[in-house]
């Protein structure tokens, strides 16, 4: 069903697979994954709950369940859980990525990379108003090469909301660079 994108269909055959067997974490989080795609948010961060009641070190359902939490505007809820999903790899300065061994389970399906939950938090400190957490969020999402185009674009933001122009424009020049779609209009408005 979720091949087809028959997402409610999906989530009605995950409810019985639920029903059999309460501990399935993979019909959890896949019904969770269908519940936000239906934009049943509230729905999806009960699945991941659940998740996170049977398996608390599951980065993944801490990560998705903060996106969901931001989707809903409890931008302090999500950014307690990026905490969480960041604590369950070891911290934010010293961690482990999980990946694939096939001797031991090292449970790297249920991972998720750090500066994906960093430049999650990044926008969720940013709404909040927490320039200089966002920046460090943005910041380490850029020296490991994720979402550069949107990265350097709200690090530009944020030189900006403390009058560094000169760094904000060569921020939205990377990002334009990059692609980012509203770069060439923050250049055109302070750089030029």
């Amino acid at each position: 069903m979720e091949e087809q994108e028959k997402f409610r269909e999906a989530i009605a055959l995950l409810d019985k697979a639920i029903e059999k067997n309460q501990y399935n974490l993979r019909a959890m989080l896949d019904r969770a994954v269908d519940r936000s795609i239906v934009n049943d948010y509230k729905g999806s961060i009960e699945d991941y709950s659940k998740v996170i009641e049977i398996d608390p070190s599951n980065t993944l359902a801490y990560f998705n369940r903060g996106k969901n939490k931001m989707r809903i505007d409890d931008l302090q809820g999500a950014i307690v859980d990026f905490n969480k999903a960041i604590s369950t790899k070891g911290g934010e300065h010293v961690y482990l990525e999980k990946v694939p061994n096939s001797f031991i389970d090292t449970g790297f399906e249920f991972d998720v990379r750090m500066e994906m939950i960093m430049f999650e938090r990044g926008t969720a400190w940013y709404t909040l108003d927490s320039m200089k957490l966002a920046y460090n969020d943005f910041s380490v999402a850029i020296q490991k090469n994720y979402m550069l185009p949107d990265s350097y674009y709200w690090r530009g933001l944020i030189y900006l909301r403390f009058n560094m122009k000169q760094e904000a424009c060569n921020d939205f020049k990377v990002a334009k660079n990059f692609g980012h779609p509203d770069a060439q209009v923050m250049l055109a408005k302070y750089c030029e």
